[in-house]
C-alpha cells in the first residue's frame, strides 16, 4: 500500500489564488462575469470555500481589489507632508484611475442598493473623511488654509469622481483629476476659509 501525500496549500496561497483569479476574470471578461463558479475553477479551489467568506461576487471583487492595491492598512501611513494641498488632492484622486472595471462594479452595486453595498458605502465614506481630515490638517500646518471645511466639501472629491464615472463612463485620467481639483475642489475649500 502506497500513500500519496497531498500538498496542501496554505490559507495565504489559497487567498492569493482566489484574488488573482477574481481580478483576472474581471479584467479579461468584465466584472459581471465574475462568478463563484468561475473563480473556484480558475483558482483551483471549490465554491464552498468562497461561499463561507463572501456573500456576493462583488464582495469578493472588493476584497481582491483591496488585496491587489494593498490599501487596506495604508491609510494611516499616507504622508501628506512635503506637498501642497493641491498635489495631495491630485495624488489621492488619481488612485481611482487604477481600476475602471472595479468602479463599474461599484456603481452597478450602488444601483442595486443591497445591504452589503450600503454598509460598504458607509465604510468608504468614513475612510474618505479620515483621508481628507488628515490631508486638510497638513494643509493647516503648512499655512495653506486656516481651518477645516464641512464634511460635504471633504467628500466632494470622491463624490465627483463617482459622478464622473457614472455619467461619462470614461476612464478617470490624471488630466480630469487636475481639472476637478483646480476648478471645483480647491475653490470649494478656499470658499470656506473666509
Amino acid at each position: 500500500m502506497t500513500s500519496k501525500k497531498r500538498n496542501r496549500r496554505s490559507n495565504e496561497d489559497i487567498q492569493k489564488a482566489i484574488f488573482d483569479a477574481t481580478l483576472e476574470i474581471m479584467n479579461e471578461e468584465g466584472f459581471e462575469k465574475v462568478t463563484f463558479a468561475k473563480v473556484a475553477k480558475r483558482s483551483g479551489t471549490n465554491r464552498p470555500v468562497l461561499y463561507r467568506r463572501w456573500e456576493t461576487p462583488f464582495e469578493l471583487i472588493y476584497d481582491a481589489e483591496q488585496y491587489a492595491t494593498d490599501d487596506v492598512d495604508s491609510f494611516d501611513d499616507i504622508d501628506f507632508s512635503g506637498k501642497t494641498m493641491r498635489e495631495n488632492l491630485i495624488a489621492i484622486l488619481t488612485h481611482f484611475d487604477d481600476s475602471p472595471e472595479f468602479m463599474k462594479a461599484y456603481l452597478v452595486e450602488l444601483g442595486r442598493g443591497t445591504d452589503s453595498i450600503n454598509k460598504l458605502s458607509k465604510e468608504l465614506q468614513k475612510q474618505n473623511l479620515f483621508i481628507m481630515e488628515r490631508l486638510l490638517s497638513q494643509a493647516q500646518l503648512d499655512g495653506e488654509i486656516k481651518h477645516t471645511v464641512t464634511d460635504y466639501v471633504k467628500l466632494l472629491p470622491f463624490n465627483l469622481i463617482l459622478y464622473q464615472a457614472m455619467i461619462d463612463k470614461s476612464k478617470i485620467t490624471k488630466q480630469l483629476v487636475i481639472e476637478i481639483v483646480d476648478q471645483v475642489i480647491v475653490p470649494a475649500i478656499m470658499a470656506q476659509q473666509a
